[in-house]
């Protein structure tokens, strides 16, 4: 404080005391109040808003979006959006740049009712594509426009420009849906686009195009994310994805450019079946050739992707309401519709008569070239009319010869039973179009069917179809039996498996069909006192979520795991196959068939970068070189919840990798650990094999006669990699981490 003189500083005190006295009389009556003075200068500013509610966005593990309000001004000004970021803990999320969020605008225009043709999204924001000018829609980045962050998770966001000056835009119309959708890049994953369907003038959309929804699609591909990541949701990609946006660098192509979500998505997976094939050049000219995809099931099975029951795709059932030319020619895409290419010789220059043969109401040809009609796997739904029934199994201990007493029966007709003898089904020999087997195999430990005659490592198999060579009793009313010449071996101990396998024949579409049925599978004791099923950690759900039916070996096996094993065990090879031109295409030496080997190693060639080879049935040869749809480090994919852990490997057998000259005995094996069996399948790196021997692993490891494994070590996995353990499986492999919509 400055010094102040003494006599100034008491001439202030008389000052104020006086003014005090002369203003708090005890009878003077308060002054009226002066006129309001100006306003003084601003002042400086404060520091920045502190404790919002939010925390630092970079935080976060994952961010959801969530959009409150869009709002347009009349005649389509710049749109205003708000919209709240949270982590998983709902708390706010504060401090993103607005450079790392993107924002994309479109509407949907419904076609003219007597067009044909179908309605379609058109994003206001668009760029030039390989000199095609406004055409590819595309995202508008928040730098670009206003953006607000209210420093309490929410945040607000004004476009560039009004709807009407965005040069390669539809023409505004309040009265249609819109639809905004939002990615964030630079930081953690988002959960969702934040898709949010409005109308600007105000209430609920009430025309919608919501055709498939993210679920079937991560179905098979866990979470479906593309561009980098942050795109995840269908209804997102469709409104980039919509038939005004074209790759230009494709755009003379048959399929002139389109990346059309419709186009686009049939054609990627029926990429194998096309006559012309399909390309699109993406970011940086990385050319994208989806000519060899195949999809895992039958592409006539529309509802897999199209579910019309889900009420989150209320538009599921265009896909057999509207027929028009860029649908349909999606796959059919050899039709020359401007000239006479459509079958009948028909030419067709517009939509309006598609719906007239193909739609839901069409009486052309009797109605059978309706699209949901010819669509229909006839194959598929002659299976609908069988199942295989194990009535009874007895004679299992062990020297004896067990016997099945089984039954066919048609669930569509009251569970009607069928005469394997003498029904046509049953009875079609030709080329194999009837077939039926009983197997036995033992035990359910682990198989390993020593002793069936079938080497190495095959179960029983009994034919009881007696039209096509084989031996059955009919002991009435629909019920067989068949008796197995193949004792159980003496000293075997445990459970038996006893399956039913085959296809009838059935006449689809003027040609006899081996019609695929689910597999049948039993459990009989051979010396425990109650059966005991063997371990299973699949769910075939899971399978079928991208099979829809899984059917193999010419629709013998189907849709059961369980019954898969039987053969598939950690004995069996493919020697037996290894001749003819399957020996000339991969050579002699065998490799394994073990369920827990080779369905890793088939569908893990994305990790090991190996395709599975093997020989099968008439030395064919089978190389399954694909790409797997899905996370492949997303056990549970397939997995029942824990079923992918380290096994106990006292208690699971060695997987064979190469048969020694004995078939009937495994102790001149060669066998690899069951859990370095397993493991390996992906992680074939030379570290990888190393870390598996320093904890037990063995890769030149023998069997004793009994199956046991022989080895200098014993595998460690579990301690870990067991639950819980410091490399938890699951947490090593983010189990539990893709569904994230």
């Amino acid at each position: 404080m400055k010094n102040r003189s003494r006599p100034a500083f008491l001439a202030g005190v008389v000052i104020t005391v006086f003014l005090m006295w002369g203003c708090s009389g005890d009878d003077g009556a308060a002054g009226t109040a002066g006129p309001t003075g100006p306003a003084g200068p601003p002042g400086p500013p404060g520091p920045p808003a502190t404790g919002g509610g939010g925390i630092p966005i970079d935080s976060a593990d994952r961010i959801n979006i969530a959009v409150s309000s869009v709002s347009v001004a009349a005649g389509g000004g710049a749109p205003v959006v708000e919209l709240t970021l949270t982590n998983d803990l709902t708390q706010g999320l504060v401090g993103l740049p607005a450079g790392d969020i993107r924002f994309v605008l479109s509407q949907l225009s419904p076609a003219a009712l007597s067009s044909g043709e179908s309605s379609e999204w058109q994003s206001y924001v668009t760029r030039s594509s390989a000199g095609i000018p406004d055409a590819q829609a595309t995202t508008e980045t928040a730098s670009a426009g206003t953006f607000v962050d209210n420093n309490d998770g929410t945040y607000q966001y004004t476009f560039s420009q009004a709807l009407t000056d965005y040069p390669g835009g539809p023409v505004f119309d309040a009265a249609r849906t819109h639809r905004l959708g939002i990615e964030i890049r630079g930081q953690a994953p988002i959960s969702s686009n934040g898709i949010f369907d409005f109308v600007p003038t105000g209430g609920a959309p009430t025309f919608t195009r919501n055709i498939v929804d993210n679920d079937t699609c991560n179905a098979c591909h866990d979470v479906l994310e593309f561009h980098g990541g942050p795109r995840t949701d269908v209804t997102y990609c469709v409104t980039c994805h919509n038939p005004s946006s074209i790759d230009g660098d494709t755009v003379s192509e048959p399929w002139g450019g389109s990346v059309d979500m419709k186009v686009m998505i049939h054609k990627i997976h029926s990429g194998i079946d096309l006559v012309n094939g399909y390309t699109v050049v993406g970011f940086r000219g990385t050319v994208h050739d989806y000519s060899t995809v195949e999809f895992p099931q039958d592409v006539r099975n529309c509802s897999t992707c199209h579910d019309d029951s889900d009420a989150n795709t209320p538009d599921a059932s265009n896909w057999e309401l509207v027929a028009n030319r860029v649908s349909c020619g999606s796959c059919h895409d050899d039709i020359d519709w401007a000239n006479g290419g459509h079958p009948g010789g028909f030419t067709f220059t517009d939509d309006t008569q598609c719906v007239d043969c193909h739609g839901p109401d069409a009486t052309v040809n009797g109605g059978e070239v309706r699209t949901a009609i010819a669509h229909t796997i006839g194959t598929q739904q002659a299976g609908e009319a069988f199942e295989f029934n194990i009535l009874n199994v007895a004679n299992t201990a062990p020297g004896e010869l067990p016997v099945v007493q089984f039954s066919i029966t048609d669930p569509t007709n009251g569970d009607a039973p069928y005469n394997i003898h003498t029904d046509t089904a049953f009875t079609t020999c030709t080329f194999g179009l009837s077939r039926l087997a009983i197997s036995i195999a033992w035990d359910t430990d682990d198989y390993t069917n020593t002793g069936s005659g079938n080497a190495p490592g095959q179960p029983v198999s009994l034919n009881p179809l007696t039209a096509c060579g084989g031996t059955s009793t009919d002991e009435g009313g629909g019920v067989f039996s068949v008796a197995s010449t193949t004792p159980v071996p003496a000293g075997t101990t445990g459970t038996a498996a006893v399956t039913i396998d085959g296809h009838p024949a059935v006449e689809v579409d003027g040609n006899f069909e081996r019609i695929a049925v689910t597999n049948a599978v039993a459990y009989a004791a051979i010396t425990d006192t109650t059966a005991v099923p063997r371990r299973n950690a699949v769910a075939i759900a899971k399978c079928d979520d991208c099979h829809n039916q899984l059917s193999m070996h010419g629709n013998n096996r189907t849709d059961n795991p369980e019954v898969c094993v039987v053969c598939h065990n950690p004995n069996a090879t493919d020697v037996n196959r290894r001749a003819g031109q399957c020996a000339t295409d991969l050579g002699t030496d065998d490799v394994s068939i073990d369920m827990k080997y080779m369905i890793h190693a088939l569908h893990g060639m994305d990790v090991s970068g190996e395709p599975y080879e093997a020989c099968g049935f008439g030395n064919s040869t089978h190389v399954f070189d694909f790409t797997y749809p899905g996370r492949l480090n997303n056990c549970e994919g397939c997995h029942l919840d824990g079923g992918y852990y380290p096994v106990d490997p006292a208690e699971v057998l060695a997987t064979t990798i190469d048969v020694g000259a004995d078939l009937t005995s495994p102790t001149d094996d060669v066998v690899i650990s069951p859990n370095s069996a397993v493991c390996s399948a992906c992680h074939t790196t030379d570290l990888a094999k190393q870390h598996m021997m320093q904890n037990g692993g063995d890769f030149t490891a023998a069997k004793a006669a009994d199956s046991s494994l022989i080895s200098s070590g014993i595998e460690t996995c579990q301690l870990c990699h067991g639950p819980g353990r410091s490399s938890d499986v699951k947490e090593v492999h983010g189990v539990g981490e893709f569904q994230f919509n």
